[in-house]
């Protein structure tokens, strides 16, 4: 297998698995290298301070800048890919933009926070969950036909850093104010029809990312350490 790590030197780099010995380093972006995605046929797409989403591809060989994606106003901070051939990007633009994988053409932009979207998420159903400083999570329906769109939002009590999509959409939620010693993870049943919010853990600091593995093990990462904690 490959592990790939994205830096603050604006590079990622591309390891093995087994061993962990250096394979490639991927450089081309201008500014911090804060998101990556990976797509099921081995693309892989890195989202950047430079405001920029750049497409890196070698299925049979070592990874290539194959395109770059152009829009965002500001930072790139999160990445997700859809199960119908999109990319979604989340900016500190306060937008979310929809992109074609096939050819790297901008299909629509999300425009309902009010701050920057700090992390986007695609559930197994396809459904966009999108979570920002604003203080809020939104989930979107019908991505690319806003006549048919559905939005369902959460409000929370300060800036969201961090979500991860679980069994019939529910969403594993971070929060806290910058600084504060009080910063919690929380749960939404966004696909029940009591959609009640429940705190299952507090940090003293801030949550950064959270990922579910396939056997349903909840995974954060905290910005003053470098552990993983299994919530």
């Amino acid at each position: 297998g490959t592990v790939y790590s994205a830096s603050d030197d604006r590079t990622i780099l591309v390891w093995s698995a087994n061993g962990g010995s250096h394979l490639q380093t991927l450089e081309g972006h201008t500014g911090a290298v804060v998101c990556l995605a990976l797509g099921v046929d081995g693309t892989l797409y890195s989202g950047s301070s430079d405001k920029t989403v750049r497409v890196w591809a070698g299925r049979d060989g070592p990874l290539r800048h194959i395109r770059t994606l152009e829009g965002h106003s500001s930072a790139v901070w999160s990445l997700a890919l859809g199960t119908d051939g999109k990319l979604c990007s989340g900016s500190g633009d306060h937008t979310i933009r929809v992109w074609s994988t096939t050819d790297g053409s901008h299909l629509e932009t999300l425009t309902r926070h009010t701050d920057a979207v700090r992390a986007v998420a695609v559930s197994a159903d396809g459904t966009l969950f999108s979570a920002s400083y604003d203080g809020t999570i939104r989930m979107w329906n019908g991505l690319c036909n806003s006549a048919k769109r559905t939005v369902q939002t959460l409000r929370t009590n300060s800036p969201v850093w961090a979500i991860a999509i679980g069994v019939g959409n529910t969403v594993f939620f971070a929060e806290g104010v910058f600084g504060d010693d009080k910063h919690r993870v929380g749960v939404w049943n966004a696909g029940s029809v009591s959609s009640r919010v429940r705190i299952i853990y507090t940090f003293t600091s801030g949550v950064l990312a959270m990922a579910i593995d396939q056997y349903g093990h909840l995974s954060a990462v905290c910005d003053d350490d470098s552990n993983v904690y299994d919530l």
